[in-house]
């Protein structure tokens, strides 16, 4: 597998590079009111509203992340069905790297962690540590109209609120 890595909250984490369209820096994001924290905001890349979610919230980190500390976005296809796309804001993109599948390993479960659904595995590479990302997993979670907690427009609220 082919993989993006990318930096966040000082750690390395990598994507399978074949679900990733583009890497956009400086997204102006806007945030959505009653959106879930786990969401930024929403941006506007070429006409196409992409929502743009923060790893470090997803995974509870401790570390303070504002739209404004972001400047990259990794921005995910969309599914040929789904006309919501994602994008994930990191800190900093990384390289390619080849991961070998073989070497992934199940990730270690951390008790109290809402984050661990995301992350499918680790592995080592040259004595660096990756965490891999499920997008498809996240995409579930935090579409909109998707069978998560936020099955409408509102990202969570009733449309009669």
């Amino acid at each position: 597998m082919r993989g993006l890595s990318f930096i966040i909250d000082d750690e390395l984490y990598a994507v399978d590079v074949t679900l990733v369209q583009n890497v956009a820096r400086k997204l102006a994001i806007t945030p959505v009111p009653s959106a879930p924290r786990e969401v930024l905001g929403i941006a506007n890349l070429k006409g196409r509203v992409i929502t743009v979610l923060s790893l470090m919230r997803i995974l509870d980190s401790k570390k303070p992340c504002d739209a404004e500390n972001y400047i990259n976005t990794i921005i995910f296809k969309s599914d040929s069905g789904n006309e919501n796309q994602m994008g994930l804001a990191v800190e900093k993109p990384g390289n390619l790297i080849d991961i070998d599948t073989d070497d992934i390993k199940p990730p270690p479960v951390t008790p109290g962690i809402e984050g661990n659904f995301c992350i499918s595995g680790v592995t080592e590479i040259d004595r660096v540590f990756y965490r891999i990302i499920d997008i498809g997993s996240i995409q579930k979670k935090f579409t909109p109209g998707s069978d998560s907690g936020f099955a409408n427009t509102s990202f969570g609220g009733n449309e009669n609120e």
